[in-house]
């Protein structure tokens, strides 16, 4: 089937597409959902909603072979039937349970109502937000029904029959649009005279066929919403078993809203308690949380997320709404919380940290108050956190969560604190079920059904892979709207300094050009292997290393080939002659800002790069220049130990002697520096945006008194330039999405990640039998690397050092002239990489393979160089050879979710 691209979507109910459609679905179907008939399944796919495009339905096909899975591995089977016939009310037991009980299933009534189209209702939560129609519940009873030929046949065109008046409610949320769920609450009067209907009637008026509809469901009025929210839910129950769980889920959240608003004046007074004064726009991103209690805060990097979850705790302690509150943040950040916290609010707060037993003495001790802890110690100490009840969560730097089935996801939302704050600069990193996975603990039917969101929302060139653009962006917007707020920088810039971009453009030296060189032809060869058939586990680990050692040798030959160039130099004092011989401009370049920037003007400067080794470098070629000015650097890389990088920080901020700060993303994230540092340097671009802006998002921040200065050393001919207009797509959906209003996004090109290696790589013959594989392992020897720094990973609780595989190449808005300027703040913009390894086995959206696991072979060789130590605290610190570090992580990804998908507590997926 072809996609259409169009913005609305409209396929004729009776047209050959859909007859098309109907013969593919029954396809899909057959033989793999048990007994129950394949053209069936098709129908009802087909009519969830005539609108549906082809990848719409394939993937709702797709999302119900995935609930019969789950009712496969559970072994569901029917516990109970209905008292006479073969419709109405069922339960289900898992298998081995004995008269359905078991602690860890709860009972859902599950109701048929009619078989052919099948039409039911269940309680569980997976029928409310799937817009499916059906659940593994139902499914389970179609099938038990079809095992029978003569029960089948005896429920076909029959229904319940029900002489009295009830409400019932369409579970199928509409494809576009925001659209309030009580809307589709209907009053059927089964005949009864209006004079005579119930009172709940007064809230429903004739529509156009027999059903009733709300007059108004209130959605600006939560008094009023509650009111009839309550009495729907006294008429619905023990009716219609999804509609009575729905009525519970919105009366709660009614409720909380109400309790909040009784205590607005209140809370509103605590505000003006505060050490600190609430910018405007902060103040009304507070209101905003009071308002609700649940909010995803995603303003831009640098706008004082703190500053307002700090100010809404202490609003909520201060009027009694909340005794208890957690704040999980990354463990680097948990002392910059405190002293952030105690330099706004009185309210009481500690740091979680010591031994199991001493975090258990901090959590037993604490009745009142506030606690700090970080993502590892929540996954360790979750069973403390859940005794421990806090009335309010505060999640920092919310991207942990993203994976829907990481086990940091799982514990952070087996949480379910009354009051829940979650902080991210950049809410989309990747794809929109990212997203999902994140407002999910605030809002959980915000972005229902998720199984819908890539195929409604993407627009691919061949209806299936490659993505060219995002559709229905304002129905997108709508359904986050009452949960999420965010604000850019350009909306409050009277508010934040002034930031300069430039870009220097680094030619390469005849050496870089002949070694990038090197590595075209190999890559070409991969990449047509890859438009001919989907690429072996090797060969795609082999084309992702191949793009990494370029991008090192755009860096400089002395990063390249680190391992023998830095025995050589690291004793020497590092002269302009000595500098000319490492193939390594950019530290020359380097130089030349230091002096101009820490010894001329006298600013303290970051300095980042992805690779600690070119850091180590960039720490030699500068040594000489601080010396003889009595000035020196510090370091903030992932490798350090924790008091020392405590320590190192401190001295940047208060020593002014400390000019520089060399540091890897691990300082990329959550570190403020705007009170030390006005000037930063890039030494290459990270391939997502987002991390660009997390750069420099550490000194342009509120609280910057001076001008900021950006410098982005990109490498002239190279990969680094050539790839750095590819993330425009992702820097257009993440605009158009979060900052944008139009309804849909056409990119450039096309989104495939090989598509994009494909547009990188420069035009040369692509003979695979020029490059064989002897050839690659040749280019790809890492022999003598492993003598220089490895690229560290802290499993302790640490920020680590970011891996290669994270990054897809920045746009720059300046490239192309050597010291071109910008003089206006980009915007924070997360990418949608698709570069990473996503899938346990088979093939993954770009058609690449995806194994289970390493061959021997791979495996061996990547594990060659690792190191593994224990840290002080009892963790492990695991120590990657830079050559490996990034393929490990895609192997050990790839492995990651290969266990995940076979865990026997895999939890369902809407």
């Amino acid at each position: 089937m072809q996609q259409t691209t169009a913005s609305v979507l409209e396929v004729p109910a009776a047209s050959e597409e859909r007859r098309e459609a109907r013969t593919e679905l029954a396809e899909m179907a057959r033989g793999r959902f048990g007994a129950i008939p394949a053209d069936l399944l098709a129908d009802h796919v087909l009519a969830l909603d005539t609108r549906a495009d082809w990848p719409v339905l394939r993937e709702a096909m797709e999302a119900l072979r995935r609930r019969w899975k789950f009712a496969e591995r559970d072994g569901l089977r029917l516990a109970r039937r209905p008292d006479r016939g073969h419709l109405g009310e069922y339960a289900t037991r898992r298998s081995g349970m004995r008269d359905g009980r078991d602690p860890s299933h709860r009972p859902y009534r599950t109701l048929l109502e009619r078989l052919d189209p099948p039409h039911g209702s269940c309680g569980c939560p997976d029928f409310r937000r799937s817009s499916l129609g059906l659940c593994k519940h139902l499914l389970v009873v179609l099938d038990s029904l079809a095992r029978k030929p003569r029960a089948w046949r005896h429920a076909l065109g029959k229904a319940t029959a029900d002489h009295n008046p009830r409400i019932t409610w369409d579970p199928l949320r509409p494809l576009v649009g925001a659209h309030d769920w009580l809307e589709r609450v209907r009053l059927v009067p089964a005949g009864v005279a209006p004079s005579r209907l119930p009172a709940v009637a007064r809230s429903f008026s004739p529509g156009v066929g027999a059903d009733w509809v709300l007059r108004s469901a209130h959605p600006q009025d939560p008094k009023r919403r509650l009111a009839l929210v309550r009495q729907l839910a006294a008429f619905a129950r023990g009716r219609d078993p999804a509609l009575e769980a729905r009525l519970a889920e919105e009366e709660a959240e009614l409720a909380r809203i109400a309790r909040l608003a009784e205590h607005g004046a209140r809370l509103r007074a605590q505000l003006s308690k505060l050490s600190r004064r609430l910018y405007p726009y902060q103040r009304e991103g507070v209101l905003r949380f009071l308002a609700r209690g649940r909010l995803l805060l995603a303003d831009d990097m640098g706008l004082g997320k703190t500053m307002q979850a700090i100010a809404a705790a202490h609003a909520l302690h201060g009027a009694g709404l909340v005794q208890r509150g957690l704040l999980v943040v990354p463990a680097p950040l948990k002392h910059q919380w405190l002293l952030e916290w105690r330099a706004t609010s009185d309210a009481p707060i500690e740091v979680v940290d010591g031994s199991r037993a001493e975090r258990e003495r901090v959590y037993g001790r604490t009745r009142r108050g506030f606690l700090v802890a970080n993502y590892e110690q929540l996954l360790r100490d979750l069973d403390l956190v859940q005794a421990w009840k806090p009335e309010l969560g505060v999640l920092d730097e919310a991207q942990r969560i993203k994976n829907w089935a990481a086990k940091t996801s799982h514990s952070v939302k087996s949480l379910r604190p009354e009051y829940r704050l979650v902080l991210t600069g950049t809410p989309m990193e990747n794809r929109l079920d990212e997203l999902a996975s994140i407002v999910e603990w605030v809002d959980d039917h915000a972005l229902e059904p998720k199984w819908r969101l890539a195929p409604l929302h993407a627009v691919r060139a061949d209806g299936k892979r490659e993505i060219v653009g995002a559709r229905h962006l304002d129905t997108l917007r709508a359904r986050l709207a009452p949960c999420t707020v965010r604000r850019v920088r350009h909306e409050v810039l009277d508010q934040l300094p002034k930031r300069t971009d430039t870009t220097l453009a680094i030619d390469l030296t005849p050496s870089q050009l002949a070694s990038h060189a090197e590595f075209d032809k190999p890559i070409a060869s991969l990449l047509k292997r890859a438009a001919q058939r989907p690429l072996t586990q090797e060969e795609f680990l082999k084309l992702m290393r191949l793009f990494l050692c370029q991008r090192q040798v755009c860096n400089g030959l002395a990063l390249a080939d680190f391992g023998e160039v830095w025995p050589a130099i690291s004793r020497q004092t590092p002269t302009e002659r000595l500098l000319a011989t490492l193939d390594s401009p950019k530290l020359s370049e380097l130089r030349a800002l230091v002096e101009g920037l820490c010894l001329d003007q006298g600013r303290k400067v970051v300095v980042f790069s992805q690779w600690r080794r070119m850091l180590q470098l960039a720490g030699w070629a500068v040594s000489d220049l601080l010396a003889r000015n009595g000035l020196r650097a510090a370091h903030f890389t992932g490798h350090e130990g924790g008091k020392r990088r405590v320590q190192n920080l401190v001295e940047f901020h208060d020593d002014p002697a400390v000019r520089i700060l060399f540091a890897t993303d691990a300082g990329g994230v959550g570190l403020n520096l705007q009170r030390a540092a006005s000037a930063c340097v890039l030494l290459e671009l990270p391939w997502n945006p987002a991390v660009l802006e997390q750069r420099v998002g550490r000194i342009h921040r509120l609280g910057q008194e001076e001008p900021v200065q950006v410098y982005a050393l990109v490498a002239r001919g190279g990969i680094e330039e050539r790839i750095a207009s590819l993330v425009a797509d992702k820097r257009a959906l993440f605009r158009g999405l979060f900052d944008g209003g139009s309804d849909e996004v056409q990119f450039d090109r096309s989104g495939s990640f090989l598509e994009a290696l494909r547009r990188a790589t420069p035009d040369v013959p692509a003979d695979a039998d020029d490059a064989g594989e002897e050839d690659l392992d040749e280019l790809l020897d890492p022999s003598g690397d492993e003598q220089g720094g490895e690229e560290a990973v802290d499993l302790d609780g640490e920020a680590p050092e970011a891996r290669a595989g994270d990054q897809v190449p920045a746009p720059s808005e300046t490239a192309g002239g050597n010291g071109t300027t910008s003089e206006s703040p980009p915007e924070a913009v997360p990418s949608e990489s698709e570069g990473s390894v996503r899938g346990a086995a088979g093939l993954d959206e770009h058609g690449v393979a995806v194994p289970r696991s390493p061959d021997g072979a791979t495996l061996r060789q990547l594990l060659a160089g690792l190191s593994i130590e224990r840290t002080p605290s009892g963790g492990l610190r695991i120590e990657a050879p830079p050559e490996s570090a990034e393929v490990l992580a895609l192997v050990l990804e790839g492995l990651a979710n290969a266990l995940r998908s076979g865990c026997a507590v895999q939890p369902e997926r809407s």
